[in-house]
């Protein structure tokens, strides 16, 4: 596989400059899940005197030819390499080499092994070994509450923008919704090994039923069609937080919860009546 070359080379390179103390990898191929569409990501530390002077579009040339490299909408840098292949890259400081163990939660891999591509100094082990296991147990009643609000919060927000006309941005607000939604799904099928992107191989984590119920909650930016998955993502939110937080003793604003409602039978008349409103 390609990016396996690719991941290899690196290692090397990592070995080659004494100015690399530390090297991780993380994402799909550290857990055993690449394949022939996957990224590769890496954590690289560099001693802290050469920090400043290190050329990174340098160490990754010697990877495969880089077309681009870049700050993303994520706050991470990214390498499109020419092959087509793309990286995700945070490269630090060896005195933040403690970091690591605060990703505990989000990242995950089997072995030290499987991750860690270098460490002269045995540090990045130290802190690593914190991630090593299977993918963390999601659940409490903290966690639910923290979803729950934000899914409520959400749907308010898109409901407002149904009501106003701005079927474009309440799309867009929808499949941000649906991040939360999608993992009070996981929590009641216990399929929450992709947590931290809820979208990732729901395919595959889904019971046929919850997944087709879930196509049925997306839609076009069409007015109709759009107010018609916002029911059905409110609907499906409502026995959620029933089977998931109510057992819990979580207390969800009723009042909200109401607003939400009296919104989304607002913006279905509106939209089954093609009533077309502005926001000018």
């Amino acid at each position: 596989m390609l990016q396996q070359e690719m991941i290899e080379r690196f290692r090397e390179a990592c070995h080659d400059d004494a100015r690399i103390i530390a090297a991780l990898m993380f994402g799909s191929f550290a857990t055993g899940e690449g394949d022939a569409f996957s990224d590769i990501e890496f954590a690289v530390f560099i001693q802290d005197d050469s920090f400043e002077s290190f050329e990174q579009h340098s160490c990754l040339n010697a990877v495969s030819p880089v077309a681009a490299y870049f700050p993303d909408d994520f706050g991470h840098y990214t390498a499109l390499f020419e092959n087509g292949i793309r990286g995700e890259f945070h490269f630090m400081r060896k005195s933040d080499i403690p970091i690591i163990s605060t990703w505990q939660g989000y990242g995950w891999f089997p072995s030290l092994d499987a991750a860690v591509l270098l460490d002269r100094s045995g540090e990045l082990a130290q802190y690593a070994s914190a991630l090593v296991g299977g993918p963390p147990k999601r659940e409490g009643a903290p966690l639910v509450e923290v979803i729950a609000l934000n899914l409520i919060n959400l749907m308010l927000f898109g409901a407002n923008l149904l009501n106003r006309g701005e079927y474009a941005r309440a799309w867009a607000l929808l499949s941000k919704s649906h991040e939360n939604l999608l993992k009070l799904v996981r929590l009641h099928e216990g399929a929450t090994d992709h947590w931290p992107t809820p979208s990732r191989a729901l395919e595959k984590d889904l019971s046929a039923v919850a997944y087709n119920r879930y196509l049925a909650c997306t839609a076009s930016a069409e007015s109709k069609a759009l107010c018609a998955a916002y029911s059905e993502s409110w609907k499906w939110s409502l026995e959620l937080f029933k089977s998931i937080a109510v057992p819990l003793n979580i207390e969800l604003p009723t009042t909200v919860i109401k607003q939400v409602q009296r919104l989304l039978n607002d913006s279905e008349v509106l939209c089954n009546n093609g009533i077309q409103r502005t926001s000018r």
